[in-house]
């Protein structure tokens, strides 16, 4: 899982660059700035697959007993038709029924707000104060760094939803390299904290 969120955060990285050889060594005309908005794209993509990912093996983890419950997921309801499959499976084995059934329910969800993000690892992580202890290891203030993901997951919002444009002029909101690999070391680093607290330290 962290593999592909590596993979994902290199090809965000190609697209900067791209950029700057279309504009810096080809001397393109024209305007090559939605490049840089595919890699902001690409950065927030990479960390919400990455927390479905970890989600998901985790909870998997937490069903065969290779890690503990926490009060989240013990809460998380079950219907009584996923109750019966699993009670009764075989073939495939319940460990990958209970793996689909997450898998189709976390699938109408998002993690990249911090809130929710925090509520995603409520199920597989049982530390209280996440963002704490994410910024401690980042060595950066614990609000700033929520801010700033948010401020991240709202620009990516509107270029997901807006192109990108100011409402009053309809023109494109002005983006910079060095605003892509902000956001691309940035995410990188979230990414690379959450999986090791969640997934190595436990």
């Amino acid at each position: 899982m962290i593999a592909s969120f590596r993979d994902s955060l290199a090809d965000a990285e190609r697209l900067r660059l791209l950029y700057d050889h279309c504009i810096e060594q080809l001397h393109l005309s024209g305007d090559y700035s939605d490049l840089l908005r595919m890699s902001f794209i690409y950065c927030l993509s990479a960390l919400d697959k990455l927390m479905h990912d970890v989600i998901l093996h985790e909870m998997v983890e937490i069903y065969v007993g290779r890690r503990s419950p926490t009060p989240k997921y013990l809460s998380e309801a079950l219907t009584i038709e996923n109750h019966l499959l699993l009670s009764n499976a075989t073939v495939p084995p319940a460990e990958m029924l209970f793996e689909k059934i997450v898998q189709r329910k976390l699938g109408y969800q998002s993690f990249m707000e911090p809130a929710k993000l925090a509520e995603g690892l409520s199920l597989i992580w049982e530390e209280p104060h996440k963002w704490q202890v994410i910024a401690n290891e980042l060595d950066r203030d614990e609000k700033q760094t929520k801010i700033e993901l948010k401020n991240m997951v709202k620009r990516r919002s509107a270029i997901v939803h807006e192109a990108d444009r100011d409402p009053s002029t309809m023109e494109k909101l002005p983006i910079e390299p060095s605003d892509a690999e902000r956001v691309q070391k940035f995410i990188s680093a979230i990414g690379e904290t959450v999986y090791r607290l969640v997934c190595l330290k436990q």
